[in-house]
């Protein structure tokens, strides 16, 4: 098994952290596909009891990154563009819907909230702050969903937000991006004041699939790069 290197803390590391760097360690090639992750290996390397690794373990293999396999324990995926493209393909309708809804529902306050968050993101696109950015197009986002008030909805999304960040991670968000979501935001906070949930719903399944083409073209330029180096 590969070693991954958790930053220093006073306290053990819990589910949550172990799910982040597994996660990661899936994402950036360290596990190889189809490669097992053993319960007694991970919790002697993190140094924590079984149960954390457990939970970590299921939490990805509802993101679609493990396999669960009869008497064998857990085997890596295949992060391929084709399994992100299914990723981004579910997000899309998913997200159309629940835009759909919150255009329907949205009060006077709740487009003022939204307003600010959008100033965020456009504060941080201005001082290409990528961290920043990425925190507050998040917000916006959960913003939009928690009005729109359908919690297997908001489920689904949270879980493919952070494989989705995780992707970015690894693949590079740039800043080439923000003049794009810019638009795309403030084209929706349009439709959401007007309460069109056609047009709010048309206008979040294109940013996704905007979204989607950029993240695919970095994975396979960094593939392609990789296939060259290794025959070279």
């Amino acid at each position: 098994m590969k070693h991954l290197k958790l930053q220093a803390t006073a306290d053990a590391p819990d589910a949550m952290d172990i799910t982040d760097h597994l996660r990661d360690g899936i994402l950036s090639g360290l596990f190889a596909p189809h490669s097992p992750l053993r319960i007694d290996a991970l919790a002697t390397q993190f140094q924590v009891s079984h149960m954390p690794i457990r939970e970590a373990l299921r939490r990805l293999e509802s993101e679609g990154l493990l396999d669960s396999v009869p008497n064998r324990g857990s085997r890596v995926v295949a992060v391929t563009p084709a399994f992100v493209a299914d990723i981004f393909d579910l997000r899309s309708l998913v997200e159309a819907f629940m835009t759909r809804r919150a255009a329907e529902r949205i009060t006077a306050q709740q487009l003022a909230e939204l307003q600010v968050v959008q100033t965020r993101y456009e504060a941080a696109a201005q001082s290409q702050d990528v961290a920043a950015a990425l925190a507050a197009n998040r917000a916006f986002h959960s913003a939009i969903n928690n009005i729109a008030g359908n919690r297997d909805g908001s489920l689904i999304l949270d879980r493919h937000w952070r494989l989705i960040s995780a992707l970015w991670r690894v693949y590079g968000y740039q800043t080439d991006r923000f003049e794009a979501v810019i638009s795309d935001h403030r084209q929706l906070l349009a439709a959401l004041a007007e309460h069109d949930g056609e047009a709010a719903a048309a206008l979040s399944a294109a940013h996704s699939m905007r979204a989607k083409q950029t993240l695919l073209q970095r994975m396979r330029q960094k593939l392609d790069a990789g296939d060259q180096k290794a025959s070279a």
